[in-house]
């Protein structure tokens, strides 16, 4: 009973304690009233307020019709519609505010170092121990670096709890933990990027590591095939469907494969290993000048987030010491750790080693992404948890055995690469600013190791672990958190949750226009550009319906015509291809293309093939709004019919065949089912929207002779389109837009977005296995 109650009070302290150190990162934020930048705001915030206006809408997420003239959210891995805790979240908030959603992605971190702290529990760590593994896990390298990447973070704070009920559940037998497992595994994979990839594959590595470390594999695994199966099935079900999803969207969309020339440009140059012990040796706390796109071409898709590691000096030591020279790393039940970490090196490094290469021709999925260096993520989760093992054999046994000539080499490997960051930052230099990190750095490491050394009996050993492992985790929180990679002001992105009075007047100004136009039957779109960052995605914020935003997955043939470009946040970014020439043009005008926002008098704007006609609804000092004339509206009768092959009238950014309020052209992979002859000035009939929501719109329409009804909305897979309850086929219309055949008569339409209908579903992995490669 007292072994017990001791091993509980050990699980409390070493928990309390995780939580303690959570609940003061988390509160530098807050006291530096700063947050999480960049994508994370620009990007990942900006779908989380749409995620939560549907739920409480009552539509489904699934289609975000503000994003790009419409956008598949349920296909994008950005959504954030699979992650569990901003979905729940979202049920009950309509308007989650920019501190709320920095506290779920922290929380993503605090559940993953719990995870740590409770296997550390299981395998009967010390507290020190722990405390150690999860502050580095939660605080490390790539999880401080980018913190910005919100799906990432997700996927590496759900890869300690899916490891930990991996372990009870085979340990157990148990089908209920195995169904877990299922549960918690998917949420990391559902967020569909590498490193939940990467992760994954390290979670199947512990299964069979487990299997073929045991006494009698066969009988082991033969006593765990239920618990296996059922992992199987229910991470099948969860899984298998979005991923289908994801893998359409992406055959259709303006991505192209991925070829291992540009994969490996994001490589991680090996002078960064450097930094796993010195957080400052670069400048990044201050101005980067170490190995990144500007000094090295061949990683030009890298920068320095991408390619932070400080971990720690301590923990480095205790790594080298007890693990590389004490061989502790290589024990029963550790190997698959030390393998994840050569492994995801040697991944991270992309062209410097063979291993990447070869994983991009073999193995499933490796060369749909471009950056190895997300391998960071991996490397930082498997040296949290050998740290932990490491120093738990110290305060156990004491100092590992003297090996002279391999602490030689260690020590020599260790200088040569520190050495090797300060004269590459001398060449630009700022070698003395990197030898004085070095030097800074030093004693910690130093003093590490003399608090360890002289440690002798097992109680000094207890003392000096938790000492080793205070000083680590302060360096680490010194350095890590709260800083220039992962903390702006929060007034930077005030437009996307509590706007500055200037712009609160600009989208108020567009809002009141667009809910007069939308009140008359009509639904505009606007277009805004240059006006920085946090106005990027403005328009999914606010529920206006845009033609442009910043996400780099986008309808591909949309891409080609409209030309939106990744980002919008600087007008030279915006191209004009001779499909889209301007403001005026015949696509514009069928868009619904109605305002337009700019940081500038339109006048000043390159690349425009000729000024539209607009009326000036604010005329600066910061922001110029204008309203376009002439745009078409959402629904259109033709009165001309014209087949043809969409691909090719669209093809390479030129449409040859423009948009005309007269005539509606049908891609021959969409026939109509007949001809449709009209006399000259005949009226095809008309149509109005009656209900518009996200999934659903519903049209009343009414026509004498029939014919092609056109809505000016993006033409996408899962769409569905009824004619008074009954099932009917959607045409593409003019490339873009989705068009329907009506019969005589009135008539009631609807249009609504079923993506996991079977149909959709089948018509889904047609396409991914007939792709052309």
């Amino acid at each position: 009973m007292r072994g017990r109650g001791g091993s509980l009070c050990r699980l409390l302290a070493s928990s309390g304690l995780i939580g303690i150190l959570w609940i003061i990162a988390a509160s530098r934020w807050i006291a530096t009233d700063t947050v999480v930048p960049w994508d994370s705001k620009n990007q990942f915030y900006a779908f989380f307020r749409f995620l939560a206006s549907a739920l409480q809408s009552g539509a489904s997420p699934f289609w975000n019709p503000y994003h790009y003239g419409g956008h598949p959210s349920v296909a994008d891995p950005q959504s954030l519609i699979f992650a569990p805790a901003f979905f729940l979240w979202a049920l009950f908030d309509p308007a989650p505010s920019l501190r709320t959603f920095d506290l779920l992605v922290y929380g993503h971190l605090l559940v993953g170092g719990l995870a740590v702290g409770a296997i550390g529990w299981r395998a009967r760590w010390p507290v020190a121990a722990c405390v150690l593994a999860a502050a580095v896990f939660m605080f490390g390298g790539a999880a401080a670096g980018r913190l910005q990447h919100t799906g990432m973070i997700i996927s590496y704070g759900l890869f300690p709890p899916a490891l930990l009920l991996l372990q009870l559940a085979l340990e157990r037998r148990s089908i209920v933990i195995g169904a877990a497992f299922a549960a918690v595994a998917s949420a990391l994979a559902l967020e569909r990027n590498q490193v939940a990839l990467l992760l994954s594959f390290v979670l199947v590595a512990v299964a069979l590591g487990e299997i073929v470390s045991a006494g009698r594999p066969l009988r082991y695994l033969r006593e765990r095939l239920a618990v296996l199966a059922v992992m199987a099935a229910i991470g099948s079900a969860l899984v298998v469907a979005p991923l289908l999803l994801t893998m359409q969207f992406a055959a259709l969309s303006n991505r192209p494969d991925v070829l291992l020339d540009t994969a490996l440009k994001g490589s991680l140059y090996p002078a960064h290993l450097a930094q796993l012990a010195v957080a400052d040796i670069y400048g990044v706390q201050s101005e980067f000048w170490g190995p990144g796109p500007g000094s090295i071409p061949d990683i030009a898709n890298t920068d320095d987030s991408f390619n932070y590691m400080f971990v720690g000096s301590a923990p480095v030591v205790l790594l080298l010491w007890f693990g590389l020279l004490g061989g502790q790393a290589f024990r029963p039940g550790r190997r698959v750790l030390t393998g994840a970490i050569t492994l995801a090196l040697l991944y991270a490094m992309g062209r410097y080693t063979p291993l990447f290469s070869w994983a991009f021709e073999w193995f499933p999925g490796v060369n749909k992404f471009r950056r190895p260096v997300d391998a960071d993520f991996v490397l930082v989760a498997a040296l949290a948890l050998l740290c932990g093992h490491v120093l738990a054999d110290y305060v156990r046994e004491g100092l590992p055995r003297r090996r002279v000539a391999a602490s030689i080499v260690t020590a020599a490997g260790g200088v040569a690469i520190l050495a090797w960051a300060v004269i590459f930052m001398a060449r630009s230099g700022h070698g003395m600013a990197a030898l004085h990190a070095v030097l800074q750095t030093a004693p910690i490491g130093l003093g590490a190791i003399l608090v360890l050394a002289l440690a002798r009996a097992a109680r000094a050993r207890t003392v000096a672990a938790a000492v080793v492992a205070l000083v680590a985790v302060a360096d680490l929180m010194w350095w890590n958190v709260a800083f220039r990679l992962n903390a702006e002001r929060r007034l930077n992105y005030a437009v996307l949750d509590q706007p500055k009075p200037a712009d609160a007047k600009v989208l108020e100004l567009v809002e009141r226009l667009v809910r007069e136009r939308q009140a008359v039957g009509e639904r505009p779109r606007i277009e805004i550009m240059g006006m920085g960052g946090p106005w990027q995605n403005v328009a999914v914020v606010r529920g206006l319906e845009a033609i442009n935003g910043y996400n780099p997955l986008r309808i591909g043939f949309y891409d080609r015509l409209v030309s939106p470009g990744e980002s919008n946040w600087q007008v030279d970014l915006r191209s004009f291809p001779a499909s889209f020439d301007g403001y005026d043009c015949a696509l514009a005008r069928a868009l619904g293309l109605e305002f337009v926002v700019l940081d500038r008098p339109i006048e000043q704007m390159r690349h425009l093939a000729r000024l539209p006609v607009a009326d000036m609804l604010q005329d600066g000092p910061e922001v110029w709004v204008y309203r376009l004339r002439d745009a078409s509206p959402r629904l259109t009768f033709a009165t001309r019919i014209q087949v043809a092959d969409a691909d090719a009238v669209g093809g390479s950014g030129q449409l040859l065949l423009s948009p005309s309020p007269d005539r509606v052209l049908i891609d021959d992979d969409t026939p109509p089912s007949r001809r449709y002859d009209f006399a000259q000035g005949a009226s095809a009939g008309r149509a109005r929207i009656v209900s518009w929501s996200l999934d659903r719109i519903e049209i009343e329409a009414d026509s004498q002779l029939g014919g092609m009804l056109a809505l000016h909305d993006t033409y996408y897979p899962g769409w569905i389109a009824e004619i008074d309850g009954m099932r009917a086929p959607i045409l593409r219309a003019d490339v873009l837009f989705r068009g329907l055949e009506l019969p005589p008569g009135a008539h009631r339409v609807v249009f609504r977005f079923a993506p996991f209908s079977v149909d959709n579903l089948r018509d889904a992995l047609r396409l991914v296995l007939h792709r052309p490669q």
